[in-house]
C-alpha cells in the first residue's frame, strides 16, 4: 500500500492556514505544517521527504528552496500569491546543457 503524498505547508500567514484547512477536509494528503521561525527548517524538511512544500509567496521565498530542489529534484515548490490567485510551482527539474544552444532548446521549450 502506498503512503499519501506528503505536503508540507511552511509558514504560518492567515491564507496558509486556511487552504490548510481546506486541504484537510477535501484531500488524502498528509499534512505537515511547519512553522517558518524554527532555526532547524531545512533539517525539518529534509526528513519529512515531502513531495511539496507549499508557502505564502508574500510572506517571503523559504532560504531553504534551491538547496532543497537540487537534493530532492521530484520535489515542488508551489508558492500561493493571494493577491493575484496564481501559484508559482518550482521544481528541480534538470536538462543537460553542453552548448548555449543548448542552453536556448531548453528556454524555446518553455
Amino acid at each position: 500500500m502506498n503512503a499519501n503524498p506528503r505536503l508540507i505547508v511552511y509558514g504560518n500567514s492567515v491564507f496558509l492556514a486556511g487552504i490548510n484547512a481546506q486541504l484537510e477536509q477535501t484531500t488524502s494528503l498528509e499534512l505537515i505544517t511547519i512553522e517558518s521561525a524554527y532555526s532547524d527548517v531545512v533539517d525539518q524538511v529534509r526528513a519529512c521527504r515531502p513531495q511539496a512544500v507549499l508557502f505564502d509567496v508574500a510572506m517571503g521565498y523559504p532560504d531553504f528552496a534551491v538547496a532543497l530542489l537540487y537534493e530532492q529534484p521530484g520535489l515542488l515548490l508551489i508558492g500561493v500569491n493571494s493577491n493575484s490567485n496564481e501559484l508559482l510551482v518550482l521544481s528541480g527539474q534538470r536538462e543537460q546543457a553542453m552548448t548555449v544552444a543548448d542552453l536556448v532548446h531548453v528556454i524555446q521549450q518553455k
